[in-house]
């Protein structure tokens, strides 16, 4: 048998079964891009100072003293002095908030509440069934890396016109402006799929993919954090902030973390100009004495740990602003696009097929 007749049913076949599942996490993918935005939409804000800026540890205060019971496990610090602080805090039943506040006075201005986009999240990540729906997102991401291969090689075992494939006629019958159509959406957004795809799978079963890369390159594909010594943590926050920068000068601090754990480290995470990350170096801190116990450039890990810390910044179009987001995000309606023309393109040549093929006394009983 030949290969392409073989390739179309596999891709007709695994795209009817999967579609409406891959057009749901390809939507919700394309919303969640701009969580952020979302976020500093719906974020209370007040009229900041820019010439004047509370430090951290005056900021907690305000908030200790609206939580007493409230302990800071992260401090978001803002790039400019129109950004709020954004803190994590714990209070008594682990009940976590987080808190913004005023960079320029250190006023409270109110909590982030969960909303639709936080549950569009979930459902991207996780189909709302938390580690075993991101397996099964996973293995949708397979699914799709499979659809966009096997449409790619349909396209490399038969004759290749380059103009006729990218093009979609208007006129004709609708049964081959879909066929067309799904042909060109497919090969104009083939190379966006197979990156999707491939990061998205990394990112549900990141244990596999270390484990790949350790073997290929015999060094390790992910960096530990160290352990302190245990002890409570004795420094004020803008004090493990000031030495986390010290020792990486060229950074710029996006987020403190404080341990939650006895024996962990706290976690200054900084950007550098040049990373696709936006907070993916680290310098880890004892937080009895703020020691600097390990520092953490995404540039000076092999090159195994350095595509895999690249996957989810690729896939959440992490780097490049607004323009690189916009972009996913029309990329991102692909699937569905695929899924409707390529469904709507079979069913009526498929169901023609079947009404010929049926007795004329039996089309006439129906």
């Amino acid at each position: 048998m030949a290969a392409k007749p073989v390739l179309k049913t596999i891709h007709t076949w695994i795209g009817i079964v999967s579609g409406v599942f891959l057009s749901v996490i390809a939507l919700t993918g394309s919303v969640i891009l701009f969580r952020a935005e979302f976020e500093r939409a719906a974020m209370p804000h007040a009229a900041a100072d820019a010439a004047h800026r509370v430090t951290i540890d005056q900021a907690a205060q305000e908030i200790a003293r609206s939580r007493p019971d409230g302990v800071v496990r992260r401090v978001r610090i803002p790039s400019s002095a129109a950004d709020p602080y954004v803190f994590q805090v714990q209070s008594s039943g682990k009940r976590t908030e987080r808190i913004v506040s005023d960079a320029a006075t250190g006023q409270v201005l109110g909590t982030i509440q969960p909303n639709m986009v936080d549950w569009m999240v979930d459902l991207h990540r996780n189909l709302l069934s938390g580690t075993t729906g991101r397996s099964i997102v996973g293995g949708f991401g397979i699914v799709l890396f499979v659809l966009s291969a096997t449409g790619l090689l349909m396209w490399l075992s038969g004759a290749r016109n380059w103009r006729a494939w990218i093009s979609v006629r208007m006129r004709g019958s609708s049964v081959r402006f879909n066929y067309e159509l799904h042909r060109a959406a497919g090969l104009w957004s083939y190379a966006f799929l197979a990156l999707l795809s491939f990061t998205g799978i990394e990112l549900a079963y990141p244990n596999a993919f270390r484990d790949a890369v350790q073997s290929m390159t015999g060094k390790p594909a992910n960096v530990k954090a160290p352990k302190s010594a245990g002890s409570e943590g004795k420094l004020s926050l803008d004090e493990y902030v000031r030495m986390g920068r010290a020792a990486m000068p060229d950074g710029v601090a996006v987020e403190l973390r404080l341990p939650d754990k006895p024996k962990n480290p706290v976690d200054l995470r900084l950007y550098r100009a040049g990373d696709l990350a936006p907070s993916g170096n680290h310098v880890y801190l004892d937080p009895a004495n703020g020691a600097v116990l390990m520092v953490d450039r995404i540039v000076d890990r092999p090159i195994g740990a350095r595509s895999l810390a690249a996957m989810s910044p690729l896939h959440y179009a992490q780097f490049g602003g607004i323009m690189v987001k916009i972009a996913w995000a029309l990329f991102g309606v692909a699937p569905l696009l695929l899924f409707v023309s390529g469904l709507l393109a079979w069913w009526r040549p498929a169901r023609k097929k079947s009404l010929e093929a049926t007795p004329e006394r039996e089309t006439v009983a129906v």
